[in-house]
């Protein structure tokens, strides 16, 4: 158990939901923890394993902790205007520990929803149709986002130096800071929507460099991005850049090309489908279409 609140420790600088603060005893081993933040998403999930829950803890950005305990007791819930007060023991083997959560958005969940997805995780990382990234993580999990969301964003692929580093679909790089100012735009925040790509892996080629992914690397996780699409089950589905675009054509088809069609709505697999140009800096500092541009597509998007 010490190495879970470690691990809550090591990343208490990233992860921050609005408000927790965990005290615990085990063993006679004692530990303090605040984290603060915004938009706190708090779920317990039943497992088949050795323990009866897990505890999920994610931030507004998705980045998600787990605890596994043996038992839960609620022993103080209370709101107060638009707050939410709760207080419960999660049972830790055999030391008691303390939760009290205080935030504007409080959920406990046990769906089968999560069971799903985390199947899902499991099967896209240990993927092993493509040679080329055999050695390669693919990244999905909790931090894409809501599993409920009305949103998809779906991109290309993780960058080198973003999500293939950070784990985080359109993160860490400026690819992903540019989509994160557009994202604001609308008033949205991570939690919000879900976001992934349509090559779960970084293509690498053969020197190491970076490469788009082909033809047949998009049809191997085409039928990844297919189960992710049917289990978030958006209202509308978002591509960014002519890759994403066409990866959909091999789930469901379509007509649409990116230059004609772009921020416009189409009926596609019993859903909306909006295609922007995607937010890399080649994209947007070029005429092809400039931030300002990505703006107002983005705010049409949300309007």
């Amino acid at each position: 158990m010490i190495n879970h609140f470690a691990r809550l420790k090591e990343i208490s600088d990233t992860v921050i939901p609005y408000e927790i603060r965990l005290l615990t005893n085990y063993d006679g081993w004692e530990d303090s923890i605040d984290l603060r933040g915004k938009n706190l998403k708090l779920s317990i999930i039943d497992e088949v394993s050795e323990f009866d829950y897990t505890l999920k803890l994610s931030d507004e950005r998705g980045l998600t902790v787990t605890i596994p305990c043996d038992g839960l007791e609620i022993i103080n819930e209370y709101r107060n205007g638009d707050e939410c007060f709760v207080e419960f023991y999660f049972y830790v083997y055999e030391g008691v520990a303390v939760l009290t959560i205080k935030g504007k958005e409080i959920t406990i969940n046990n769906t089968a929803k999560d069971i799903k997805f985390s199947t899902l995780i499991s099967q896209a990382k240990n993927c092993p149709l493509c040679d080329a990234m055999k050695d390669k993580e693919a990244v999905i999990g909790y931090q894409n986002g809501n599993l409920n969301a009305d949103i998809m964003f779906i991109a290309e692929a993780p960058g080198p130096h973003g999500a293939n580093v950070s784990g985080i679909p359109l993160h860490g790089d400026i690819t992903g800071n540019n989509f994160e100012k557009l994202l604001s735009t609308t008033n949205w925040t991570r939690s919000d929507v879900f976001i992934t790509n349509a090559v779960l892996c970084c293509p690498t080629a053969e020197n190491g460099n970076v490469r788009p992914p082909n033809h047949s690397e998009v049809r191997n996780c085409s039928s990844h991005l297919a189960n992710i699409i049917d289990l978030v089950n958006p209202k509308i589905v978002v591509t960014l850049g002519q890759k994403a675009l066409e990866a959909l054509k091999i789930i469901e088809n379509h007509q649409l090309i990116l230059n004609k069609d772009v921020a416009s709505y189409t009926k596609w697999n019993n859903r909306w489908l909006y295609p922007l140009y995607h937010p890399s800096p080649k994209v947007i500092h070029t005429r092809i279409r400039n931030y300002e541009q990505q703006k107002i597509d983005f705010k049409q998007l949300a309007h």
